[in-house]
């Protein structure tokens, strides 16, 4: 007698039950796997955002803190700023300093309210010149600086030669050299500032904006960026500029408020304080 061997397998009633189940556990989970995927995708939009935002304001603050003392202004009802970046300093030599044979030429030592003719002495070496530098002396405001290219803190810079024992009775320093120029303030340090170019910042549609002029050219009360300047930050939906100038004996504060966002979901809001030394 041969024995049955049984068939295994499901009913068509047991599918159509499991694929009624998972039909329900479907609905019930997929909200849930729809936010947390909703709110990986923000996370990651902020923290891009983020990243975003923190890199142009420490590129900002860098620069910032480049300024040439008290030429930093805010443009455009505050969505901008301007200044003028310095590349290079020192100490110049003062009339009534004491180097004994030294720096002899005294029409080469600085003198404020006096007309200086032949250059002005530098201690050191190293420094150079490239067309469009500025040299600023004693620069108290912005307003001060917009008087260039007449008497004041500034004039355009035509050549650094090196002292010789022979002329200056040393060979340890340089000579700037100017046409003629007369500088209305002093330094209290005796510095001085080699300024290469004016840099300014500010909002053209939603894009935060960095342009750049040689020397004092466009440095004035107008916004001067435009579409054609290189992107600082894009997504921009608001940024306000506010400056606190301070006085001669203690920093300026610039203080940045900017909000990025890629929609009306993921948006972000950046506060940063920027110390701009103002001593002359």
């Amino acid at each position: 007698m041969v024995a049955r061997r049984r068939e295994h397998g499901f009913t068509l009633v047991e599918m159509i039950t499991v694929i009624v189940l998972l039909g329900i556990i479907a609905v019930v989970l997929t909200p849930f796997i729809a936010n947390a995927m909703q709110a990986w995708h923000d996370g990651k939009a902020r923290a891009e955002l983020m990243a975003r935002g923190s890199l142009a304001l420490e590129r900002l603050a860098r620069e910032v803190r480049q300024a040439v003392p008290n030429s930093l202004e805010t443009l455009d009802a505050g969505q901008g700023i301007q200044f003028l970046r310095s590349r290079a300093g020192g100490r110049y030599i003062e009339r009534f300093d004491n180097y004994g044979a030294a720096f002899t030429r005294v029409n080469r030592r600085f003198r404020k309210n006096v007309t200086l003719a032949s250059g002005l002495y530098t201690l050191g070496s190293g420094l150079s010149v490239s067309a469009g530098d500025i040299l600023v002396i004693g620069n108290t405001s912005p307003a001060a600086l917009k008087t260039f290219p007449g008497d004041g803190p500034a004039v355009v810079l035509t050549g650094i030669s090196a002292t010789t024992p022979a002329t200056d009775g040393t060979a340890q320093g340089q000579i700037l050299g100017f046409a003629s120029h007369r500088f209305g303030i002093d330094s209290p340090g005796r510095h001085f500032v080699i300024a290469d170019q004016t840099v300014e910042v500010g909002l053209t549609g939603n894009t935060l904006r960095w342009h750049t002029a040689t020397g004092l050219t466009n440095y004035d009360a107008n916004a001067d960026w435009g579409a054609s300047d290189p992107v600082l930050v894009d997504g921009v939906s608001a940024v306000s500029f506010s400056y606190a100038p301070g006085t001669p004996a203690a920093t300026g504060v610039l203080r940045i408020d900017l909000q990025l966002a890629t929609d009306t979901n993921n948006s972000i809001r950046l506060y940063h304080e920027v110390h701009v030394r103002n001593t002359p």
